[in-house]
């Protein structure tokens, strides 16, 4: 069953029985709780139904699947494209157009399409064989191979030295990359629903079977070597299937398993990315802590981005919330999120900067124009520049697109030079 954000999905003859409602309820309250979100964040029972909150992504319980999507313009399948692009650009999956294509998008689910596309990369990129790494070990041998260790010797075996105490490098598949991918695979075997995933999944567990479990895969230390060059693609993807720490891929008590994000964090790591892929790394700032809002150094005040031009930074704070066309004065903004960038903006020009603040929404086909800015206004007294703008996350745009956007969002015009 497929709902947007705040969707219903009913219970009854046309949808869930009663016992797979409470199944994914109770999966949904152990998915908030790891998500550290309120009570009722993910689902929330409702008179006939569990109505989804502000969290995208699948809920499973054996053959069922709740699937929830963005509340942005198009189809299904187009809003799922567009929470897997924001989750490649985030977890740098470098997910391309005719991996998609082929994963056939319209008729999986977020995970299975995630879990596919594990599969599928991974079963590519053993082709060229494992990755090997020559391991230290040490051994009592017959015979001598790579050095003895004249201590271990003497204390072993000083009188009847039967065998040897060697030291040698012998090369093995138990690497720690190895072993991060088996553990990856091990996982999402038990939760694909897809028989052709399982097989490849199977496939690649025969093929690991000389490489140990790992208890905490996502410690093992992976280097960036040549041997691990054609694995590259694969290893956020494996991290991101992995981890609990805004997510949550693991069955606990039910037999219902959870991948979630909140589209708060998700949207504004999102347009951070995009930012310092597009104007730099070095000048753009997520969670950025520079002030405070009072002068006892209390309050920090850590704006969502901060582009940071010379003596003119651009404060943006991304607001994963549709605007208001029916309120043609204020477009439905929160008097609370105004009164935020009126902090941040008395606090940076009062270190001598003169900021422009940003709120930053995604954008809907009932605005009646493009995408990019809204409205510019100015806070009394100080005059501060306040944009109201917008970017159409349903879109796949180029480099050049992304810059133009920014460019429109946040010009670099009377900013002087970008400070490195």
């Amino acid at each position: 069953m497929i709902k947007r954000e705040w969707g219903v999905f009913p219970i009854g003859d046309d949808g869930l029985r009663q016992h797979e409602a409470e199944t994914f309820l109770k999966t949904a309250e152990r998915a908030a709780r790891d998500l550290r979100l309120a009570e009722g964040a993910v689902l929330n029972r409702v008179v006939g139904g569990l109505k989804a909150g502000q969290v995208c992504g699948v809920l499973s319980f054996q053959s069922r699947s709740l699937e929830i999507l963005p509340k942005i313009d198009g189809t299904g399948s187009e809003s799922r494209l567009a929470l897997i692009r924001m989750l490649s650009v985030v977890n740098d999956l470098r997910v391309s157009d005719g991996e998609l294509a082929q994963l056939q998008t319209q008729r999986r689910d977020l995970l299975e399409l995630l879990i596919a596309l594990f599969a599928r990369r991974l079963t590519k990129a053993m082709k060229g064989g494992l990755q090997r790494h020559y391991m230290r070990h040490e051994d009592d041998l017959p015979f001598v191979r790579g050095n003895i260790n004249i201590g271990q010797q003497l204390t072993k075996r000083p009188v009847a030295p039967t065998k040897l105490f060697c030291e040698f490098d012998e090369l093995s598949e138990n690497t720690p990359l190895n072993r991060l991918l088996k553990a990856a695979s091990l996982r999402l075997r038990g939760i694909s629903r897809s028989s052709e995933t399982q097989r490849l999944l199977q496939i690649i567990l025969d093929a690991f079977r000389h490489v140990g479990r790992s208890n905490r895969p996502l410690a093992e230390l992976i280097q960036s070597d040549r041997s691990a060059a054609a694995f590259a693609d694969i290893i956020p993807l494996a991290r991101l299937l992995l981890s609990g720490d805004w997510q949550n891929t693991t069955s606990g008590n039910t037999t219902g398993t959870a991948l979630l994000f909140p589209m708060n964090d998700l949207f504004e790591r999102y347009i951070a990315r995009r930012a310092q892929q597009t104007l730099g790394r070095g000048i753009v700032h997520k969670q950025h802590f520079k002030h405070h809002a009072l002068s006892n150094q209390l309050f920090r005040m850590i704006p969502d981005i901060v582009i940071e031009y010379k003596n003119e930074p651009v404060i943006i704070d991304t607001k994963w919330k549709q605007l208001d066309t029916g309120d043609t004065q204020k477009l439905g903004i929160a008097q609370s999120d105004i009164y935020q960038m009126l902090a941040y903006g008395h606090s940076y020009a009062a270190n001598g900067a003169r900021p422009r603040l940003v709120l930053l929404y995604p954008h809907h086909a009932a605005l009646r124009r493009s995408e990019g800015v809204l409205r510019r206004w100015s806070v009394t007294g100080s005059e501060l520049p306040l944009t109201i703008a917008t970017v159409d996350i349903s879109k796949r745009r180029s480099p050049v697109r992304w810059r133009e956007l920014f460019e429109q969002i946040a010009p670099e015009e009377h900013a002087g030079s970008p400070v490195s």
